[in-house]
């Protein structure tokens, strides 16, 4: 009996993690009908995410303290992922067809793979990405700064044209400083940011003239100043942090297993209950399900964004008319599953010791899985089909004798399950609505 609780316990352990990955792909099918094959690597970021967090603040510290912050590091990681995941290549083919974002999923998922492998132990490639959030910071004050709608499907670009010339004109400048001195001084961090901003007002102020005949709103001067004042700030603060603190660090190579950190009281010694033991980390992954469930049900249920998220998983089309913003649930939709599998990061990375560049393909498909089992687009039944897994799997290495047993079969059992389902249930145990196949 006691080997028995013992599995059971293994399997509620691996059947968490595995549902907190498979919320993510049930809600974005659930709002867009897309299978997201790349989130599994969005759950191996955000594993990368923490150990970066620890790598850069807390280095050698094991205080329990720093799992909070370690997990915000991850969620970070993962959401920003996530939403540029969606923003550059899901949603240009959002009405393309259906299998056109299925090898695009693919595809991000291999190039995410091979991004950590090569680029984790040379942080230079954080320069291009402070660049671009320079971009983005300074774009979206200047927007802010004009109060002009500039997603006019006509005419968007050409209104856009000043901020965007003002931004690149600005980062530019920096980037052109960066390449002749690459001192980190007061007087010249200033002075870059008076020349870019200045720059950056020419170029955003003659790119307004350029298309005002097609421009369907005017952007005045004082945004275009705000748009390249704030990327040359940003992108000068990007620098100080590459300096000061990312290139001060040697940064472990990701082609090979790296140690995860062990943390206070949710690592160490197992507890004991009877004759079953209960590992501490297994302890917080079942506890970090179980709260992520109750505020993912007050967040659906309770809050006006995940009511827009039924609206928009029963009807797009009408919602959009009822004055709800379809894109922006839509990147809601992925950011909430991007926070779920950064969670699930962290849990793999203290339960295992170690994570990899390639931890996120298995279980990725083992969470589709899980998604599928308790019904792809039920996001309660995608924490019950994680559960069940992760529960048979345990059972099946320990009870199936001969061959076909042992840890060795369990990813055989597991999709073995999965081809049962599609034959027998294809809507999952909890009967998710059944939508056109790809």
């Amino acid at each position: 009996m006691d080997q028995f609780f013992q599995q059971l316990v293994n399997g509620l352990t691996l059947g968490s993690l595995y549902a907190l990955i498979a919320v993510g792909y049930t809600v974005v099918y659930g709002i867009v009908q897309l299978i997201n094959f790349a989130h599994g690597e969005v759950f191996m970021i955000g594993a990368f995410g923490a150990l970066t967090t620890y790598l850069l603040f807390f280095d050698g510290d094991t205080s329990v303290w720093i799992l909070p912050i370690m997990i915000i590091g991850a969620m970070i990681a993962s959401v920003g992922t996530a939403v540029a995941m969606e923003r550059v290549a899901y949603r240009p083919l959002r009405n393309a067809p259906r299998l056109a974002p299925l090898i695009t999923a693919i595809g991000i998922s291999v190039f995410l793979q091979e991004f950590v492998r090569l680029f984790y132990e040379r942080p230079g490639w954080t320069l291009f990405a402070f660049a671009g959030l320079a971009v983005g910071i300074g774009y979206y004050v200047g927007a802010l700064v004009s109060k002009a709608d500039l997603n006019h499907q006509v005419s968007k670009w050409y209104d856009r044209a000043p901020l965007i010339g003002a931004v690149i004109g600005a980062v530019g400048t920096w980037v052109v400083v960066r390449l002749v001195d690459s001192d980190v001084s007061v007087l010249l961090a200033v002075g870059v940011v008076i020349v870019g901003t200045a720059v950056g007002t020419a170029i955003g102020w003659l790119a307004g003239l350029a298309t005002r005949r097609n421009a369907r709103t005017a952007i005045g001067i004082q945004p275009i100043a705000a748009a390249a004042a704030t990327a040359a700030v940003a992108a000068v603060v990007g620098w100080v942090l590459f300096e000061k603190l990312i290139s001060s660090i040697t940064w472990p190579s990701a082609k090979q297993r790296i140690p995860f950190p062990q943390i206070d009281v949710v690592t160490g010694t197992a507890i004991e209950i009877g004759g079953v033991t209960i590992q501490r980390s297994a302890i917080f992954t079942m506890a970090a399900l179980a709260l992520c469930a109750v505020l993912l049900w007050f967040f659906i249920n309770r809050t006006r964004l995940g009511r827009g998220m039924q609206a928009v998983s029963q009807d797009p089309d009408t919602a959009r008319l009822m004055g709800i913003n379809v894109d922006r649930i839509i990147v809601v939709a992925f950011a909430l599953g991007a926070v779920l599998a950064a969670i699930a990061g962290v849990s793999q990375g203290l339960q295992n010791n170690n994570i990899e560049f390639r931890m996120g393909f298995l279980a990725g498909l083992k969470a589709f899985t899980a998604a599928v089992l308790g019904g792809i687009g039920n996001i309660y039944g995608a924490v019950v089909g994680g559960l069940v897994l992760g529960v048979v799997e345990a059972m099946a290495t320990q009870y199936i004798p001969g061959q076909f047993g042992g840890s060795t079969w369990k990813d055989v059992w597991a999709f073995v399950i999965l081809i049962l389902v599609l034959v027998f249930r294809p809507q999952g145990l909890l009967g998710a609505r059944v939508v056109d196949r790809a």
